[in-house]
């Protein structure tokens, strides 16, 4: 119900306390309390945050997370790797059979993969200690939604572009295997949204969780385009009777989404409940009490761990520019 127990509460109060006046002026009590919330460093600086901080980071985080928005998001305790199936459902089928006929066996093609949990960091947050010595500011809010902004545009881009080096992600743009290739390297036409959107099964058409998703400047070329019968391709949302849509099709804009040119991926097209967005829960907050002390100033970092995979590699596809 989202109602926070005593315990969170008292929890939540320490943990203003924390962001206010460090580790060290808190009573023992408070102490008791962000020990409490496990993973603690102790004076060191960093700590578990609790869950009504996360809750406002994730809320911040969910303006620049286009894709985020519409994809499946597990959330788990631990960030230990989880194994996964990733499989081309399109080749599946079943079979009817006579009375007291054996079924067969219908392995699926799939390859075994892993789901991790990468760590991204959010920099430094500054915060004035007159900021943070008003009573009347929300402190909490303040820091939360500097955060969350911050790995919001992270953890975007990375569900795209991530390329799989160093801690970086496997994006969407190297998982995808459907693709078509669009007439021109530096604009998408209405042909080659249809055939974008053909390349995808109807049984995946069809789901509730499809959409587009392309950048905002694509989106801006797609509100001037119309069909092969004149038509605007772009139909703007009717309050509470139906979404806006392209090609009737609902979409979501992402950032993360590179607009058309040479070698790009501008649009994408699919049931998105095929892409898993895997977070661990839990965030850890540093507070950085010494370092910035010649600017009266405190920082504040923020560490989050996520990892993305595209399961069914049937279900979306890439319409990619070709290379100049």
């Amino acid at each position: 119900n989202g109602e926070e127990s005593p315990t969170e509460q008292r929890q939540a109060e320490a943990f203003t306390s924390y962001l206010r006046h460090g580790f060290a002026e808190l009573s023992q009590e408070d102490k008791a309390q962000l020990r409490a919330l496990g993973t603690a460093t102790g004076a060191g600086g960093g700590f578990t945050v609790p869950k009504a901080f996360v809750n406002r980071v994730v809320e911040s985080m969910a303006v620049y997370g286009g894709i985020a928005n519409v994809c499946q998001v597990i959330n788990t305790q631990d960030g230990r790797a989880m194994p996964w199936a990733v499989s081309d459902g399109r080749t599946e089928i079943g079979e009817m059979l006579a009375e007291n006929q054996e079924a067969s066996k219908g392995d699926p093609t799939f390859s075994q993969v892993e789901i991790g949990a990468k760590k991204g960091s959010s920099k430094i947050v500054l915060v004035s200690n007159e900021l943070l010595q008003d009573s009347m500011i929300d402190i909490d809010a303040f820091v939360a939604r500097r955060i969350g902004q911050r790995l919001g545009r992270l953890e975007a881009g990375q569900i795209i572009t991530g390329d799989d080096t160093g801690n970086n992600l496997k994006g969407l743009n190297l998982q995808v295997q459907l693709k078509h290739e669009a007439a021109a390297i530096s604009g998408v036409s209405y042909a080659d949204l249809i055939n974008l959107k053909h390349k995808v099964d109807p049984a995946y058409r069809n789901s509730p969780n499809t959409r587009w998703a392309f950048n905002d400047d694509t989106f801006k070329g797609f509100k001037l385009m119309n069909d092969s019968n004149g038509r605007p391709l772009w139909l703007p949302a009717i309050a509470g009777v139906a979404p806006a849509t392209i090609d009737g099709d609902q979409y979501v804009i992402d950032q993360g989404i590179a607009a058309a040119g040479a070698s790009k991926k501008s649009v994408f097209y699919g049931d998105w409940m095929s892409l898993i967005l895997r977070r661990v829960s839990y965030m850890n907050l540093r507070r950085l009490t010494e370092r910035y002390a010649e600017f009266d100033q405190m920082g504040f970092i923020g560490f989050h761990r996520f990892d993305v995979l595209l399961e069914d590699v049937a279900a979306i596809a890439a319409l990619e520019h070709a290379a100049a």
